[in-house]
């Protein structure tokens, strides 16, 4: 797996990165991880690749990274309760 760009976020660490003839694009908070996968030959380049990174996607990916946290909290919430 290749990097091939990095989107600036303030608050996430984006990648691009190109691995079997496909992109991904990859949102990283904390712990947590998210990933997209296209296929290289539906884009024209990187470019386009970096123009699907939009804020409203941005916000969605934040939305869900708070539900995961959550989930994770519970779940080691949980187990501490049973131990």
């Amino acid at each position: 797996m290749r990097i091939i760009a990095n989107i600036p976020h303030p608050q996430l660490k984006i990648s691009i990165f190109l691995y079997n003839e496909k992109y991904i694009i990859e949102m990283e908070a904390a712990q947590y991880k998210q990933s997209f996968k296209i296929s290289a030959d539906s884009m024209s380049g990187v470019d386009e690749v970096k123009a699907l990174v939009t804020p409203e996607l941005i916000n969605h990916c934040m939305e869900r990274f708070n539900g995961m946290h959550g989930d994770f909290k519970k779940a080691f919430e949980d187990l501490k309760k049973n131990n």
